[in-house]
């Protein structure tokens, strides 16, 4: 027999599902509860997270007809309920990743170094396990100090289980902690993961650079739409522009040009006039 609080919650999920724009299945193994909470509230009152037994949930999505998204639920999941479409959804996902504690036997995310200065600790046995994971600490005026940057552990390379408890003491938190959307429906498509943890940036420089390129394709190719018409029009404007000028065509497109050609002869005529010339010319102005 089915336990009563089973099938009220599996009726409450269905209910749930059908009312929300946008139903997601989220994967939160290994996130800390301190660290859940977080995310939770940071993702705000538009993004509701359901967590449940993975059967109950994959009945639920089967009951609500989104049962395809059920092929997404693994391990420890839960349910994203929300109005943003799936892309805003993951992009919001991405903005709650949180810093956490490491812990003993994960692999370094990055090169970890402690910096040289102050530690939280005054002078007692902790020194010792400090120095114990490669810590270079002294002991200044009665507090404990890292007298030079001290490598603790490379990047890749397992974090022994007293560097872990020494990490967390000192405050570092090497670890990011992220909530993994596996899938998203959007009442008419599924959006799995990899067509959702999109690049916008590199996303949108390729599509800027097809654009380019097929811009650039069809002028070559002398095909006229909307896109080249534009750049068609011009280029036979210049065209029809330039060949009336060689042509001593004069009219209201090229008149100008003419009249600064006519201009610029008279100076440099004016110019190779020998000084005498000039000369006169501004006597005979004197005189006026």
């Amino acid at each position: 027999m089915v336990a009563d609080w089973k099938t009220k919650e599996l009726k409450h999920l269905v209910s749930k599902i059908k009312a929300a724009k946008v139903v997601g299945v989220v994967n939160i193994e290994g996130v800390p509860s301190k660290q859940f909470q977080s995310m939770r509230r940071t993702l705000g009152k538009d993004v509701e997270i359901r967590v449940a037994r993975k059967n109950i949930i994959s009945r639920a999505l089967h009951d609500a007809k989104v049962g395809s998204l059920g092929d997404h639920v693994s391990g420890s999941s839960g349910l994203i309920l929300t109005n943003l479409d799936p892309f805003k959804l993951e992009k919001r996902l991405k903005q709650c990743e949180v810093a956490a504690p490491a812990k003993a036997g994960s692999l370094a995310p990055f090169d970890i170094v402690i910096p040289k200065g102050d530690t939280p600790f005054p002078a007692g046995p902790i020194i010792g396990e400090l120095q114990t994971v490669g810590i270079k600490a002294k002991i200044e005026a009665g507090k404990i100090v890292v007298k030079e940057d001290s490598p603790v552990v490379k990047q890749g390379e397992p974090i022994s289980p007293q560097l872990a408890t020494v990490l967390a003491r000192l405050g570092i938190e090497p670890v990011t902690i992220a909530l993994k959307l596996n899938a998203a429906y959007d009442g008419q498509l599924v959006y799995t993961s990899d067509v959702l943890h999109v690049d916008a940036e590199t996303t949108i420089a390729k599509l800027a650079d097809a654009s380019r390129n097929a811009f650039n394709l069809a002028v070559n190719a002398g095909i006229v739409n909307s896109k080249t018409i534009e750049y068609f029009i011009t280029e036979a404007s210049k065209n029809a522009r330039n060949l009336a000028i060689n042509a001593e065509i004069v009219n209201k497109q090229t008149v100008d040009v003419f009249i600064s050609q006519a201009n610029a002869h008279a100076k440099a005529l004016f110019a190779s006039l020998p000084p005498e010339v000039w000369e006169k010319k501004t006597d005979e102005k004197a005189a006026e």
